[in-house]
């Protein structure tokens, strides 16, 4: 599973299990960062990778009745850049290698979406929005970053005035049997039913935003996305990163057959690699990839797209 961070925000995560290099069984209990080969954090966008935090006391301390988990503190500077990262703890002597994957958002989504009493994705209306929920739970427009202002302006010349309404020339007969009238409203007959499927609602709203935050921070289909990092070992020993080798990439989408893919391999540093995906790659909503190369274990990965 994928953890959702907190742009430059310092957080505690779980990182483990780290087994014995040897047999791939016993858990680990004394790994520290300083110690390690590698120990380092990939961040999105092919930018510089990082040394996991080091320090005294180190940010990295077993997890107490869960052998071969440790406790990691993020730095902010670990987290500073938006998209994927990936904190990576090699050490071949010693154990298997270990990395978890998070997905870094901005600030302002994290409050909104994973703070304790959260708001959630709709939040109470302020300048410069144009379709929200006032905080008091009606639908609130916002004309020109100006709330509750509604002019002929912005309608054109049949919108409502005083004039008009003077003149006595807004008519439920210009708008047909089931405009809003003052009966209507009295005999309780302003139902949902008299807009449509298709008429606005709390539901609809929320699952609008909710779509959008997801397409923001998730992997859109049919939609080319960039360096999707995996690791690939020697199959010697299953434990060595396989270093200088000339990977092939393959796609299966939606339990379709093992085709070639479209985008481009290159390795990174340690026997990690980037795959840029073309939009073909992505053109479904489960897609597995198996990456592989003639002296090296076959790497699998599987992604979920959104629309």
């Amino acid at each position: 599973m994928t953890l959702i961070l907190k742009q430059s925000t310092s957080v505690d995560i779980r990182i483990g299990p780290f087994m014995d290099a040897t047999d791939a069984v016993t858990p680990v209990t004394t790994i520290t960062l300083a110690a390690a080969d590698q120990a380092e954090v990939l961040k999105a966008n092919g930018a510089a990778t990082v040394a996991m935090g080091t320090g005294s006391p180190e940010p990295f301390v077993a997890v107490t009745g869960a052998d071969g988990w440790y406790d990691y503190t993020v730095q902010t500077g670990d987290v500073d850049i938006v998209g994927e990262v990936v904190f990576v703890v090699q050490d071949l002597s010693v154990c298997l290698p270990v990395f978890v994957r998070g997905q870094v958002v901005e600030e302002a989504v994290f409050d909104a979406m994973y703070l304790a009493a959260a708001a959630g994705p709709l939040q109470a209306t302020t300048a410069g929005r144009t379709l929200d929920i006032a905080t008091t739970g009606e639908v609130a427009l916002d004309f020109g970053s100006t709330i509750g202002t509604l002019d002929a302006a912005q309608f054109g010349a049949d919108f409502l005035t005083s004039a008009k309404i003077a003149d006595n020339a807004f008519l439920a007969v210009n708008f047909g049997a089931d405009f809003l009238t003052s009966a209507k409203i009295a005999d309780n007959a302003f139902l949902a039913v008299n807009f449509g499927a298709d008429s606005i609602s709390a539901s609809a709203l929320a699952t609008d935003a909710v779509n959008e935050i997801a397409r923001a921070i998730g992997i859109q289909t049919n939609t080319a996305f960039s360096d999707i990092e995996f690791l690939m070992v020697l199959s010697t020993d299953h434990v060595t990163p396989a270093t200088g080798k000339t990977v092939t990439g393959e796609r299966s989408i939606d339990a379709g057959a093992f085709v070639g893919v479209d985008g481009t391999i290159a390795e990174i540093s340690d026997g990690i690699y980037q795959f840029d995906a073309l939009a073909a790659d992505l053109n479904g909503t489960v897609i597995t990839f198996r990456f592989s190369e003639a002296a090296s274990d076959d790497t699998f990965l599987t992604v979920k797209t959104v629309a």
